[in-house]
């Protein structure tokens, strides 16, 4: 199963044309969260689907301002919500914060196709349509299911957490997690090959962690690129 990961990863970073789509990889990251009180949780999280088309659908977090403006920080690499209260918003509580599940369609929409006889003029309408549903809770996970995806199991199986947004003072991706969530990922990753089969997951693509690949600036490069 490792050569089939191997192949799959030389795929996306090679600048060959393939005749195969898979999508951009999903992306999963350590995460540290404080809390006002001093509280440290710790967890996995994903940054949102990848897909067809190379596009991600990223989750985040959303500022609700007073004057009814909304202002997204969605996870990407350079994801930043290390202080709050450098928002001068949030710290005057003019706006409160908010949890962001992307909830876009996995398939961008088709281009309209317009054609004028009379002036002979072809028109081409592309839209693209982003939904976000706003929550007071972020989910983080303690545990990694057999497929490594956080995003599609069950809560019984990656230890699904939920954590009060109004408690959160501020958000950090890792790229030195600790021994302990290292060995999660690294057992998790062991069990999934002892399980494999060889007439199963044959368009499977493993998630890609964001500190493993932080420090390589031609795969950051790549995947910035569908963002």
């Amino acid at each position: 199963m490792r050569i089939i990961f191997s192949i799959i990863l030389i795929l996306f970073t090679s600048g060959k044309t393939v005749n195969i789509d898979l999508g951009a990889p999903e992306i999963q990251a350590v995460c540290k969260v404080t809390l006002n009180d001093g509280k440290i949780i710790e967890g996995f999280i994903t940054f949102g689907a990848g897909g067809y088309e190379y596009k991600y659908r990223t989750h985040g977090f959303c500022f609700e301002h007073d004057n009814g403006t909304k202002q997204l920080i969605l996870y990407d690499f350079k994801f930043n919500l290390s202080n709050l209260d450098s928002y001068a918003s949030h710290r005057n509580e003019t706006s409160k914060l908010c949890y962001v599940e992307n909830i876009s369609a996995r398939h961008l929409q088709q281009p309209k196709t317009e054609f004028d006889e009379e002036k002979n003029t072809l028109t081409i309408t592309k839209t693209e349509v982003a939904k976000y549903r706003l929550l007071e809770q972020m989910p983080i996970y303690t545990k990694l299911p057999l497929d490594l995806f956080v995003a599609y199991s069950s809560d019984e199986q990656n230890g699904k957490t939920t954590i009060e947004v109004n408690q959160i003072k501020s958000i950090e991706l890792l790229k030195k997690p600790s021994k302990e969530l290292l060995d999660i990922i690294e057992n998790a990753r062991k069990k999934q090959i002892e399980n494999h089969k060889e007439d199963e997951w044959v368009d499977y693509q493993p998630p890609v962690w964001y500190h493993e690949i932080i420090t390589n600036q031609e795969r950051i490069d790549y995947l910035s690129k569908f963002f």
